[in-house]
């Protein structure tokens, strides 16, 4: 069953863990190059050390300041967050959603035990953690042979803190679904444990609560001290650790009826049978829960982010020094709207993911043949494709708002803020509208003509991400920077609203092209 898992799951995992050990590559030279004596990297030091918002975000930063600890300061950490959400969506994609689509009963009818479609899971997510792990500490260590201060010792510390990480997430979120009786809703809970574990490993560096570093597993990089301590000590614990808790929740899937909670917790009961009103009411009874939750999601990211306007742009405008590496993202202008606006865009690319996800979720219905229950009903072909669009598009449209009203909460908490701020953030929210209705429109084209490269929707966003995050990072040429579709944000003295018209008619064309596609082709 596990050689089964790697071989079904093999194209997400070579796309994610490429992907992954890309993007860590890029760091090394690139802080080298930002901050090249052990002056800078002191100065850089001090200056994240005073700002409590940057600790909770990336984490703490200790003495001395080398370049390898600076590299997992922010990308470990951003490796350690996308390498959990790699391992719970494989986790949960081989494990409870194979449950929900009957495959693991096939499976159980050849007398296997009982525990054996939960333990091959779990051994699978084990060895892709493992293999990006071990793949991380080689990009590091290849990163020594032409960047300093960064030995083999933290190189290896680090990649086994990282798969550590993306186990301990699996296993968070394993213990969590054994509580959750609805199968439409498991990943969604999935993701929120990790969620929830950067909330708590923020606290844990922010209030200085050593202890809760050991009960998130996005806190372990900190227990660990990679490129300082490299504590083998700790990482031997936390290894125990997870073979301890991933043993006990293998003996409580003993006891877990199929498809269902270990145990059922109280739920609300309705009052009055639910009733359809076609087929885009369908599509948003099935999709409101994931659509509430990236609201809220993007939401409290925007106010927790913009939060950090006070103290993060007054501290970059005076050490010219330390922020010139995030004067380089940001812009030349005004530091605190810049910042307002690389929020909105940052937030902006989760908006399309969501829109994303949505129209690739449509295509695994035509696979598993309940789009074939819905025509069945007499629908036009392209009725199923369009109603998940609609639904797609208000889901993009909240996701504006979330940004806007996150945004709005974030500023208000500030004491610094004034009425200029607001006015920076309502275009800059609303400029990520279109840019994330386009990278949707892609999908609906791709579903509609040519549904077996449906996985291609998701190439357009990931681009356009690493342009925008990553562009002046990479000193790429301005020109290619700009054919991100997010690099167009409006503020209240700066941008302007045609090339987002024509972003919004150019999704309405892809969209209307995709829906002739659906119209004439087979479902499969």
């Amino acid at each position: 069953m596990i050689r089964l898992n790697l071989r079904l799951r093999r194209t997400f995992l070579i796309i994610w863990s490429l992907s992954l050990w890309a993007v860590f590559a890029i760091f090394p030279p690139a802080y080298q190059n930002y901050y090249p004596t052990p002056a800078d990297r002191h100065s850089f030091l001090l200056g994240m050390q005073q700002n409590a918002g940057m600790v909770a975000l990336w984490g703490p930063l200790e003495d001395p300041p080398t370049l390898g600890q600076i590299v997992m300061w922010e990308a470990g950490s951003m490796m350690i967050i996308l390498g959990s959400v790699m391992s719970v969506l494989l986790f949960v994609g081989v494990h409870r959603r194979s449950e929900a689509l009957g495959l693991t009963e096939l499976q159980l009818s050849t007398g296997i035990s009982r525990m054996a479609p939960a333990a091959a899971a779990l051994v699978t997510t084990v060895i892709a953690a493992l293999i990006v792990g071990l793949g991380s500490a080689g990009v590091l260590w290849l990163s020594s042979l032409y960047v300093e201060e960064m030995p083999i010792g933290g190189a290896v510390s680090s990649g086994a803190v990282i798969a550590l990480t993306m186990i301990g997430s699996t296993l968070l979120a394993h213990l969590v679904l054994l509580f959750v009786d609805n199968p439409a809703s498991v990943t969604r809970i999935a993701l929120l444990t990790v969620a929830g574990s950067f909330i708590a490993r923020s606290v844990a560096d922010s209030e200085e609560f050593g202890w809760l570093n050991w009960v998130s597993p996005l806190g372990w990089k900190t227990v660990v001290h990679p490129y300082v301590a490299d504590d083998w000590r700790s990482i031997v614990l936390l290894a125990l650790l997870c073979a301890g808790v991933g043993g006990l929740l293998l003996w409580a899937e003993r006891y877990r009826e199929y498809g269902r909670a270990l145990v059922t917790l109280p739920t609300f009961t309705r009052t009055r049978a639910r009733r359809i009103h076609g087929p885009v009411h369908l599509a948003s009874v099935l999709h409101r829960g994931t659509v509430l939750a990236w609201a809220v999601v993007i939401a409290v990211l925007a106010a927790f982010i913009i939060a950090l306007t006070g103290s993060l742009s007054g501290w970059m405008e005076t050490e010219a020094n330390v922020g010139q590496i995030f004067k380089d993202i940001f812009g030349e202008g005004d530091m605190k709207a810049e910042f307002i606006a690389y929020t909105a865009k940052l937030c902006g690319i989760l908006v399309a993911t969501y829109g994303i996800q949505v129209i690739v979720g449509h295509r695994a219905g035509e696979l598993d043949r309940t789009v074939d229950l819905q025509r069945s009903t007499g629908l036009r072909r392209w009725v199923p494709l369009a109603s998940v669009t609609a639904v797609s598009v208000g889901g993009v449209l909240l996701g504006t708002l979330a940004i806007l009203g996150g945004g709005a909460v974030g500023l208000w908490t500030q004491e610094s803020t004034t009425s200029v701020d607001y006015d920076n953030l309502v275009p800059a929210a609303w400029s990520q509208l279109a840019p994330a209705l386009l990278l949707t429109a892609v999908a609906v084209l791709l579903v509609g003509w040519v549904p077996r490269l449906t996985h291609l929707a998701w190439a357009p966003v990931v681009s356009a991400a690493v342009l925008t995050l990553f562009g002046p990072i990479l000193s790429a040429p301005q020109w290619m920077i700009d054919l991100s579709p997010f690099e167009y944000p409006v503020s209240s003295t700066s941008g302007e609203w045609t090339t987002h018209l024509w972003m919004g008619l150019g999704a309405m064309a892809l969209m209307g092209l995709g829906l002739l596609g659906s119209q004439r082709r087979e479902i499969l």
